[in-house]
């Protein structure tokens, strides 16, 4: 964001995020930036190139995308229900009646994320505890989920995980 992006509608911003996300929603953030042509075309220029390199193309893609997105102003943000499919919390309750274990990786707010899980069944009043796994890194990850293999263990015994990076 700018540096001069209004603090009230920033913490405004801030409160309505965590709130729809509360409830579930999907949420957007709005901003915008002005531009002038000639930078257009410089960054264009630079991005086109960019696809098509065959060294270090996603860093360079993703330090273009900083780059246009920086100073942006705040307008605000908008939420959606996204509604589930039809059946899913019946194909889940049925996948877990048949001990099938059932993951969930996902880019939502971590508030978003549980809501999800109870209106899809996935989660329910009754389970004992909720693992989350947040890390931001690999050793994060690491760590958070040893810490769950031994609470599994204390509990159940041993398990076996298999994990696919």
């Amino acid at each position: 964001l700018a540096d001069d992006t209004n603090s009230l509608l920033k913490s405004a911003t801030m409160r309505h995020l965590d709130k729809f996300a509360g409830d579930g929603l999907r949420t957007l953030c709005l901003a915008r930036k002005s531009i002038s042509a000639a930078y257009l075309q410089s960054w264009q220029k630079k991005q086109k190139k960019a696809v098509v390199d065959l060294v270090n193309r996603e860093q360079k893609l993703h330090d273009l995308y900083e780059e246009i997105e920086m100073g942006m102003e705040l307008l605000g943000a908008t939420a959606i229900e996204d509604k589930l499919q039809d059946g899913v919390p019946e194909t889940i309750a049925k996948l877990s009646k048949a001990n099938i274990k059932i993951w969930v990786l996902t880019g939502d707010k971590q508030e978003t994320a549980i809501n999800i899980g109870y209106s899809c069944r996935l989660l329910t009043e009754n389970m004992k505890e909720v693992f989350v796994i947040d890390g931001e890194n690999e050793r994060e990850v690491e760590v958070q989920l040893k810490a769950v293999r031994r609470r599994l263990e204390e509990a159940f015994g041993p398990v076996s995980f298999i994990f696919i990076s």
